[in-house]
């Protein structure tokens, strides 16, 4: 055990050391979600008035959503490393060097939860600018941005399913695209499930986006709100079980 968890933090260090020499990975995978932030934020800063709304602000409401959706543009990025791996010929000197092969996925699992974090705060700092406030105070950023890399994880395992069946990066960035558009517009991401059509509210339900987007806003707006995190830990928690375990199938047939 000891073994993997040092392999696997040489191989996070490696990661790290890509994104510091080439800021503009995270700069692009925050460029969609800043615009977001600061459109969306004037488009619908009236939505408000309508009965119903119960935050402050629409950008009170809105910021949990952007940390979630920067957490799926972040997870996406994993597949497309890994994809650059693969046809740089990267993944087969790992797969001859002497370290185990769980080090390789552990070792990027680890590195987009840092990478995960890191823009989350991006986004909380420049929330923070335009005037938005966290009823949690800083522990509460601080689980914030750790529910947004745990969930980063778990939908990192889906985007190297993707990348290791097309082995394509261009491939493995639309698909993610087509993904995550209908996943966070079928979520409460954008609307509160009570101004929400009834069809809408019910797939919303069954979208585990709406669950951590929920414990989010609820960091944000209210508190604590144990129940919200727990139901979000849990879905996270089953979605990384079923993604994970595809990735691991995945990557051990393209290694065979």
């Amino acid at each position: 055990m000891t073994r993997t968890l040092r392999e696997s933090g040489i191989l996070w260090a490696r990661q790290m050391k890509k994104l510091v020499r080439i800021p503009l990975l995270l700069f692009f995978a925050l460029a969609q979600p800043l615009i977001f932030l600061l459109l969306f934020s004037q488009v619908f800063t009236n939505l408000d008035r309508l009965p119903g709304f119960e935050y402050d602000s629409y950008l009170q409401f809105l910021v949990p959503s952007i940390v979630a959706l920067t957490a799926l543009n972040s997870a996406f990025q994993s597949g497309i490393g890994m994809v650059t791996d693969i046809e740089s010929g990267m993944l087969d000197k790992f797969l001859i060097a002497p370290i185990r092969r769980s080090s390789v996925l552990l070792g990027k699992v680890f590195a987009d939860a840092t990478r995960s974090a890191a823009q989350a705060t991006v986004i909380v700092l420049v929330s923070l600018l335009m005037g938005a406030r966290f009823a949690t105070g800083i522990p509460g950023v601080a689980a914030m941005t750790v529910l947004a890399a745990l969930f980063g994880i778990a939908w990192a395992g889906l985007s190297n399913i993707i990348a290791l069946r097309t082995r394509n990066g261009e491939l493995t960035m639309i698909v993610g695209i087509l993904i995550t558009f209908p996943v966070l517009f079928l979520s409460t991401a954008f609307m509160p499930s009570i101004l929400l059509p009834e069809w809408l509210d019910t797939v919303a339900k069954f979208n585990p986006i709406t669950y951590i987007v929920e414990a989010l806003r609820a960091l944000v707006n209210t508190g604590w709100d144990w129940t919200a995190i727990a139901q979000a830990l849990g879905v996270t928690g089953g979605l990384a079980v079923v993604t994970f375990a595809g990735a691991t199938r995945a990557f051990r047939k393209a290694i065979e």
